[in-house]
């Protein structure tokens, strides 16, 4: 009967000492307001800005400088007991990912393919609401600078017991 509280607890344990994803190894959490403050000014101006011409793909040749990751949203168990969500983490100084790598992060989720948008805000429209086509997955879209946007919006408005919008963003700059 130990054994099989013992265990269970173990893997609890476990599971909270392990990062989130595979490319949370790259990243150092940020917990200083002012720096929080001056990087997501520069996310909310990259956001801004799209890049106009096509979108930059992601193949298993390209190599990736991981420079943020953005977690935000909400979350509410019960109706008005809502927390938000604003986590901002940096990339380490010349931390290089493969293209492979990142196809192989999304295929992690169950997506068998990115998919791709040129314009941030339809991404947006098109993921918040409960069965909107890309809620539930990773959209890329293109920066100015060779930079991208990896985009995943998880959202369940207006629950009955629970309800949540989480949205985690990692902006990348090609190397090659």
């Amino acid at each position: 009967m130990k054994k099989l509280v013992f265990l269970p607890l173990c893997l609890i344990l476990w599971s909270f000492t392990q990062s989130d994803t595979p490319l949370d190894k790259y990243l150092t959490r940020i917990t200083d307001p002012e720096i929080i403050k001056r990087d997501l000014a520069t996310l909310t101006v990259w956001n801004s800005n799209p890049k106009k011409e096509s979108d930059q793909k992601i193949t298993p040749e390209s190599q990736w400088e991981l420079l943020y990751r953005y977690q935000s949203g909400w979350h509410e168990n019960m109706p008005n007991q809502r927390y938000y969500i604003s986590e901002l983490a940096v990339g380490h100084p010349g931390n290089i990912i493969s293209g492979t790598m990142l196809l192989d992060f999304v295929k992690f989720y169950r997506q068998d393919t990115l998919l791709y948008s040129g314009d941030p805000l339809m991404v947006n429209l098109l993921s918040e609401e409960r069965g909107a086509p890309y809620n539930g997955k990773w959209v890329v879209f293109s920066l100015r600078d060779n930079r991208i946007c990896l985009r995943y919006v998880h959202s369940y408005p207006n629950g009955n017991q629970s309800s949540w919008y989480h949205k985690t963003e990692y902006y990348f700059q090609l190397k090659k």
